[in-house]
């Protein structure tokens, strides 16, 4: 229990992992034991950068025991975290996402900052604190940077973190451009993932109100097998909301190289997603051109339009 637990949000991607494993790292070397765990299966991306770097996978964490100390990173919405949440002892957060409905009983460290990628954060943290970065470590930043960012693709993108990737680079020892559409390249590939598993990628659910809805994000090289599937999808997405009780299940399927995403929908929700994009939806779906960020181009219009 004296050893503190650094955790991301369910559905882990590359940022979730690589900031708790970097974090982790980061607290132990300077004087706080921590572990890094995960809070859900890893996706294929994560695994060719754990790969990569020569690291194992965190160990799963299901729910957090009463009193546990807890570290958040890449999330502070209390349904994206492990279960018991409420109940553990949060002693820091650390995130680049839009605060909400996070809060506790006790002051504590908060590092939520405008940047593509939580790993930026802790990048400064590691330069703050004087601790070397190891080539492990350094190419699990790196690998979580490129990934939210896609290769700087991504309207999220900043100039903190283009500049955090090239000093993790040389850490790491590697070519970011080449490794990291390698990597990007690894995580596109859904043709041995189950169809079932592709409305479930980076899943993330967000309040509206008092109702709760979902968002998953599925970042691929070329659509059109994907979207060949459009009507398997919607069923599939339909029985994952109903199961859930959401107010409406969204899965974003992005293309990386086009820089554009198909935004599929369920709920019976036309109206609500013509205000929050300005176009009239069509069989469930609806086309934007230049939206690849959940974070900043899907989530806030969405929130702002109920």
């Amino acid at each position: 229990m004296n050893e503190i637990l650094v955790a991301g949000h369910k559905s882990p991607d590359t940022d979730s992992i690589g900031s708790a494993i970097a974090c982790a790292y980061l607290y132990t070397e300077t004087g706080r034991a921590a572990k890094a765990v995960r809070a859900g299966e890893i996706n294929k991306e994560t695994r060719f950068a754990l790969r990569s770097f020569g690291l194992t996978e965190p160990p799963l964490c299901t729910e957090f025991a009463a009193g546990q100390q807890v570290v958040l990173v890449d999330h502070n919405e209390r349904k994206q975290s492990i279960d018991g949440v409420r109940d553990a002892d949060v002693v820091a957060l650390i995130d680049h996402h839009r605060l909400g409905d996070f809060e506790t009983e006790k002051p504590i460290f908060i590092s939520v900052e405008p940047v593509g990628c939580t790993a930026t954060i802790l990048f400064r943290m590691f330069e703050r604190a004087q601790v070397h970065i190891p080539q492990e470590i350094a190419g699990m930043m790196l690998s979580a940077i490129i990934s939210d960012t896609l290769l700087f693709r991504s309207p999220t993108c900043t100039e903190r973190d283009k500049l955090a990737v090239k000093a993790l680079a040389k850490l790491a020892d590697v070519d970011y451009e080449e490794y990291g559409m390698n990597m990007l390249k690894a995580g596109a590939d859904v043709s041995d993932i189950p169809v079932e598993q592709w409305v479930q990628t980076d899943k993330k659910e967000f309040m509206a109100g008092e109702q709760t809805f979902s968002v998953a994000q599925l970042s691929v090289m070329d659509t059109a097998p994907i979207l060949a599937r459009r009507d398997e999808l919607h069923r599939l997405m339909e029985a994952d909301r109903s199961a859930h009780g959401y107010l409406a299940s969204f899965l974003m399927v992005t293309d990386i190289l086009q820089e554009e995403t198909e935004l599929l929908f369920v709920g019976g929700i036309d109206a609500w997603v013509a205000r929050a994009f300005a176009t009239e939806p069509r069989d469930g779906s609806v086309h934007l051109p230049g939206v690849m960020s959940r974070k900043k181009q899907i989530v806030p219009p969405l929130l702002g339009a109920v």
